[in-house]
């Protein structure tokens, strides 16, 4: 059974949520927002509806009939009598003795003990002053329930080359700002008793604040009309979409689409055994509802049996390339082999290199070999840097390559040849906001992985600067 990450999750669910158009992308984005801290007049939720309330305030008060009780609240007498019906079930009220002026079979309502308490506890409630801590979001401008261990800086959001989507308004939230109501519906999710009566002041800092978020853009075949989709925490949300029209939708945040290049081709047999993209993407979408409903314990077999599966040729679509690049890192027991004109530092993190010395201290031959043209500031030069450092320490188990200049886009582990137009060292490193849709195409095949092994591994000899 494949392995999914978070993105290629989301493309899988989300892939035909724009009828007549394709998904192109994800884009890792941040969402403005403010946390925030709101004096309040608040007091405890009350249990009771509020008619319930009032009908143990007034059988308290002496007015002991359902009709007396209409009278006050200007009520019609079957509603009160529901509420009196619902008060007798509970064990808070009982039908007693008449009263002195009434008739003598018209029974009076009274409270019993457990509702007197009820009636004493309405009756001491008080309003209190409090401080709430909720999440302003900036783009839809109100509060949102997200978490607040998940806000991030701006200087986080920038190193990580997120997405900074606009703001509805600048400066500090105000109390104007906010709704009694919104803050109520927040607290009744949290399940928090307290109920806000007034807002009173709102206190923040003031420095830039943002939660993760992802962008979805679609376009058609001709690459003229995009549309854009939200995602924040795990589903799409229409509000934020309908915000980012009004900021110029993705020409308004520079995105643009650029007509798909051309994917390598296999050789004619090769071809016509390959499955297509539009069957892989079902098959695809068929096993991540199934590996959302296998139990953990059945997943190590789910696992093995996907380890003896025979060998396929098939489609590859741009989402799918990081999963098969981390399980290259994390799983190759023989060779790794990646091709890729650039190298960026959003490829090359901390856990990227922990999993490819991993693979290093197991002894997996690795070769990565780069270089698009003479100028080497292409490529993150620290990032340049650390696989260097990491090939020094391992000299007989890693060759790293730069090239004189190479259009290869490689990816080959064990039995698994990959050939795309997919950058798999740089495909978060550009910072233009331009996107295609690379496609590519998987071989599992032992033989013809070891003969592309031997082939590229001659090419890197022959071409290395």
């Amino acid at each position: 059974m494949p392995t999914f990450s978070p993105d290629s999750l989301l493309a899988v669910r989300f892939h035909n949520a724009r009828p007549g158009l394709e998904l192109i992308t994800i884009i890792d984005a941040a969402l403005p927002v403010t946390p925030i801290t709101v004096a309040v007049e608040a007091h405890e939720r009350k249990p009771l509806p509020l008619l319930d309330e009032f009908v143990l305030r007034l059988v308290s008060a002496k007015v002991r009939t359902p009709e007396g009780i209409g009278g006050v609240l200007g009520l019609p007498a079957q509603m009160v009598s529901k509420a009196v019906a619902d008060q007798l079930s509970a064990d808070l009220l009982f039908y007693g003795g008449a009263l002195p002026a009434a008739a003598p079979d018209q029974s009076s309502l009274r409270l019993t003990a457990k509702g007197q308490r009820a009636a004493n506890e309405l009756a001491v409630l008080r309003p209190q002053r409090a401080d709430m801590a909720f999440i302003f979001d900036r783009l839809l401008r109100k509060v949102r329930p997200y978490d607040r261990q998940a806000v991030i800086t701006k200087r986080i959001a920038t190193e990580t080359d997120l997405l900074l989507l606009p703001s509805a308004q600048q400066g500090e939230v105000q109390a104007g700002d906010l709704s009694v109501a919104e803050l109520n519906l927040m607290l009744k999710d949290r399940e928090d008793k307290r109920e806000v009566l007034a807002i009173r002041r709102v206190s923040q800092v003031p420095a830039a604040r943002y939660i993760p978020a992802k962008v979805l853009v679609y376009a058609d075949e001709e690459r003229t009309e995009l549309q854009l989709g939200v995602v924040v925490d795990g589903e799409l949300s229409h509000p934020h979409e309908i915000a980012l029209l009004g900021h110029g939708g993705a020409q308004g945040l520079g995105i643009t689409v650029e007509p798909a290049q051309p994917r390598p081709l296999l050789t004619p047999d090769l071809e016509r055994a390959r499955v297509p993209l539009a069957e892989v993407t079902r098959q695809r979408a068929e096993a991540a509802a199934q590996l959302q409903a296998t139990p953990l314990s059945a997943a190590p077999q789910a696992q093995a049996q996907a380890e003896l599966e025979g060998e396929e040729i098939r489609a590859i679509s741009v989402f799918e390339h990081p999963d098969l690049l981390d399980e290259a890192l994390t799983r190759a027991r023989r060779h790794i082999l990646i091709i890729s004109p650039w190298i960026k530092r959003a490829i090359i993190t901390t856990d990227f290199l922990r999993k490819l010395e991993g693979r290093l201290r197991s002894k997996v031959a690795v070769a990565i070999a780069y270089g698009y043209s003479d100028d080497s500031s292409e490529s993150d030069a620290d990032a340049v840097r650390k696989l260097r450092n990491l090939a020094d320490r391992y000299p007989q188990h890693f060759h790293f390559t730069r090239l004189k200049s190479t259009h290869a886009k490689v990816l080959l582990f064990d039995d698994v040849w990959i050939t795309t137009s997919f950058n798999w060292l740089s495909f978060r490193g550009d910072r233009d906001r331009t996107y295609r849709s690379e496609e590519g195409t998987l071989v599992r095949s032992r033989r013809t992985a070891d003969e592309q092994h031997q082939r590229y591994l001659a090419q890197i000899d022959a071409e290395r600067v």
